[in-house]
């Protein structure tokens, strides 16, 4: 029927009661009134809660399986998962209720605990003077009280245990080549706080770029969780990554110059963990040499053994404990050993804004653990000034407007990614990056550096100098030296 204009008024139409309550009825439920959309689909609040709940127990069954050949007697048959924490952000706030909850419901049952969990929070701004114009300040630090929200998911949670990491917990780590980051000696240091702390001042000091920064902190928090998880003995890490999220990643990554590493950083499944020489503190720089063995060989020039498998299911295999000299002289790295942990995604098929519906509709509400500014932040203010945007923050506002209008174009990116395979045997060959683990991709490396005339062999080009130095992949030499 169409509307007629009188007397300046819009007459509305007839009413039809009975058309109107089915329109708002629920299509998951069809009893409940809709009052959310659910992808295109009316829901009510409780068909809602359980489509999210239901998304993340799939991602945990299916981890489940995978961790089932991990479980050993002296794990005494429980699975015990370590997860990331972003203090104050949306995403790993709900894993955290969702897994919570998962335990409850089996509790509830008259079950066992289906899994223990850690949760782990790396805390950069202990140890860093951050830019305050930077989303990234907002979200790690600044008036943040850690404690105080640490408390909060203590006293809400008290079945799970929290702990606080500072990021410069990584300077006492091997899985980092830091002959390649720490300054040379002599160079000036950060003020104040512990000798860690102002060493890794010194790292980001010297890093070129917001972007940089940005990034680092990323790699050093990545190797921080994956150590803290092979501390406590857990089966796999658990990242709170969304769809959104992954999309994200997949394109700063790409624009970064880390294209070959997508099927390591988005899939779910084993994650590399390689071991170096450690410059900083080398502790068996004093034990006494090892006996030749028949072959004439010593620790100093050892060959590859049988791969071993710890006691939480993490496997190692022994490498060289000396440099390889590639042909045109330069050192591969002081490679050790190599790990590996598993690492999941379990809301991997999640938008960060269904999660931010969801932090208010649980009771009680999340919101009391979420940064009071974060839907300001959520909604992507103006931007002042680009100087200090890396491109995660760029690509974190291209995916917020994005999720709201297209959210079909940010699964299809994750989606899409997810179906790359991991060459393995690359890693084998070339070997793989002293920062960030990934296999090094030499040929796409040298096709980055010809279209941007960056020539092979300039200081800190040409997948890393001699002296020892462990080789990086393109991404990570653009991060440390520009």
């Amino acid at each position: 029927m169409s509307n007629k204009m009188e007397e300046g008024q819009l007459t509305p139409p007839p009413p039809q009661p009975s058309s109107v309550s089915v329109s708002k009825r629920c299509k998951k439920c069809s009893v409940q009134e809709a009052t959310l959309d659910s992808r295109g689909a009316p829901v009510c609040r409780g068909c809602f809660v359980k489509f999210i709940n239901t998304k993340c127990v799939k991602q945990v069954a299916i981890l489940g399986k995978e961790t089932s050949r991990l479980i050993t007697p002296r794990d005494g048959g429980v699975r015990r998962y370590l997860v990331g924490l972003s203090m104050g952000g949306v995403s790993s706030t709900v894993l955290v209720q969702l897994l919570n909850e998962n335990v409850e419901f089996q509790l509830a049952k008259g079950r066992n605990a289906p899994f223990e969990l850690v949760f782990v929070y790396v805390d950069p701004h202990t140890s860093l003077t951050l830019q305050p114009s930077s989303e990234l300040s907002s979200v790690v630090g600044g008036s943040i009280k850690v404690e105080e929200r640490l408390r909060g998911f203590r006293e809400r949670y008290p079945r799970s245990e929290f702990k606080r990491v500072p990021l410069a917990a990584a300077l006492r780590l091997r899985t980092v080549d830091w002959s390649s980051l720490i300054p040379p000696a002599g160079a000036n240091g950060g003020s104040g706080g512990t000798d860690e702390e102002k060493k890794l001042q010194q790292v980001f000091d010297n890093l070129p770029s917001a972007t940089s920064r940005t990034d680092m902190i990323r790699l050093l928090t990545r190797h921080v969780l994956l150590n803290e998880a092979r501390e406590e003995g857990c089966q796999a890490l658990l990242l709170g990554s969304t769809t959104t999220a992954l999309a994200e990643l997949t394109l700063a990554e790409t624009a970064k110059g880390r294209g070959f590493s997508l099927p390591w950083l988005i899939n779910d499944g084993s994650f590399p963990i390689t071991h170096h020489q450690d410059p900083i503190a080398d502790t068996t720089a004093d034990a006494p040499p090892t006996p030749p063995t028949p072959d004439g060989t010593t620790a100093d020039n050892t060959t590859t053994d049988a791969p071993t498998t710890a006691p939480n299911g993490t496997t190692t295999n022994i490498t060289t404990n000396s440099p390889t000299v590639t042909e045109d002289g330069k050192g591969v790295g002081g490679e050790t050993s190599s790990t590996s942990m598993l690492v999941y995604h379990p809301l991997r098929d999640l938008l960060r804004k269904e999660l931010v519906t969801y932090a208010s509709l649980v009771s009680p509400p999340l919101t009391d653990l979420l940064l009071s500014d974060f839907s300001s932040l959520q909604s992507g203010g103006a931007v002042v000034s680009h100087k200090n945007l890396s491109i995660e923050e760029v690509m974190f506002r291209y995916f917020e407007e994005v999720e709201q209008n297209y959210p079909s174009v940010v699964a299809n990116v994750a989606r899409t990614t997810g179906k790359l395979l991991r060459l393995e045997e690359d890693a084998e060959k070339n070997g793989r990056c002293g920062v960030c683990s990934m296999p090094l991709d030499e040929l796409g490396d040298e096709r980055w550096r010809g279209e941007i005339g960056d020539p092979v062999g300039d200081e800190g080009g040409g997948g890393g100098g001699g002296g020892g130095k462990g080789r990086l992949c393109y991404g990570c030499e653009r991060s440390i030296h520009g």
